[in-house]
């Protein structure tokens, strides 16, 4: 999966998060709907700007935006959007709730490498 796609999986899955349609979406970040479908296709990746929007509006570090930019060009598009997912979820949990997620995880992550 090339960058482009990585980025737009991403995105998709964060916006779907949020429960905002493209046309909410693209209202929040003063750009067109075909942009967002653009970039959610993976037909274009955001200007910088752009992207500081996103990440703003969506309340996710800019950072997180661009490693998918960056990541392992090898990615599964379903892990992408799952991974996306968890890491929204994440972000809506108490300390408590948080850690008691992560101790599960952990558990997953053991019991897959048997």
């Amino acid at each position: 999966m090339d960058k482009k796609h990585r980025f737009g999986t991403q995105l998709r899955a964060i916006r779907k998060q949020r429960g905002l349609t493209q046309e909410q979406l693209a209202e929040l970040i003063d750009r067109s709907v075909d942009a967002v479908s653009n970039m959610e296709r993976g037909i274009s990746l955001p200007s910088y700007e752009t992207l500081g929007r996103l990440a703003d509006k969506l309340g996710v570090p800019m950072r997180e935006l661009m490693e998918a930019v960056e990541g392992d060009s090898a990615a599964d598009p379903e892990r992408v959007e799952l991974e996306a997912r968890l890491t929204v979820l994440a972000r809506s949990l108490d300390k408590r709730d948080l850690r008691i997620a992560l101790e599960q995880m952990a558990v997953l992550s053991k019991h897959e490498r048997r």
